[in-house]
């Protein structure tokens, strides 16, 4: 499909590649995802021990799967929790808003959760809604990154499985 249309204006380039993260069988058990959320919370609090990130006065779940790992990393940290929606607009992540129905983020320092981050557009759009209502970004962490980077437009990132592809050489 991809090949169908955008074959002519990518001729000589490769395809993008990505991999499609199953998760379902942690999602489909408490147990499961909070052990996870629980292994993600102490990588942060290892992170803030160390002086990479500073101590957070919230915990910001990006809205979707990313709030059921926020929910125990906020309980891990003794932290309100916030949840940030980013927009959607055709292929692109933009800023968005924060759930009025949770905590706050004016004013506060924010831990950014998310499940998987492939290049870092979505915890962009978090941070940047963070940004607008007064927050200050930390850090962000996910449970599984489909990059190497260990930051994200300058923001600490960490994440517990890093998929990275491997060429034969």
């Amino acid at each position: 499909m991809w090949l169908l249309l955008r074959g002519k204006e990518r001729l000589g380039r490769p395809a993008p590649f990505d991999v499609f993260v199953d998760w379902s069988q942690i999602g489909a058990s408490v147990r499961r995802t909070s052990l996870l959320g629980g292994a993600l919370a102490d990588l942060a609090k290892e992170a803030v021990s160390t002086g990479e990130f500073e101590e957070p006065q919230a915990i910001a779940a990006v809205e979707g799967s990313g709030v059921v790992l926020g929910v125990t990393m906020a309980e891990e940290f003794d932290k309100p929790l916030a949840v940030v929606r980013p927009y959607r607009v055709g292929d692109k992540k933009i800023p968005g808003a924060i759930n009025p129905s949770f905590a706050s983020v004016e004013d506060k320092k924010v831990l950014v959760v998310d499940s998987v981050v492939m290049q870092g557009e979505t915890i962009r759009a978090a941070v940047e809604t963070i940004r607008a209502a007064k927050g200050e970004p930390v850090g962000a962490v996910a449970l599984i990154s489909k990059s190497a980077k260990d930051e994200i437009d300058g923001l600490p990132f960490k994440a517990l499985v890093r998929m990275l592809s491997v060429s034969k050489g």
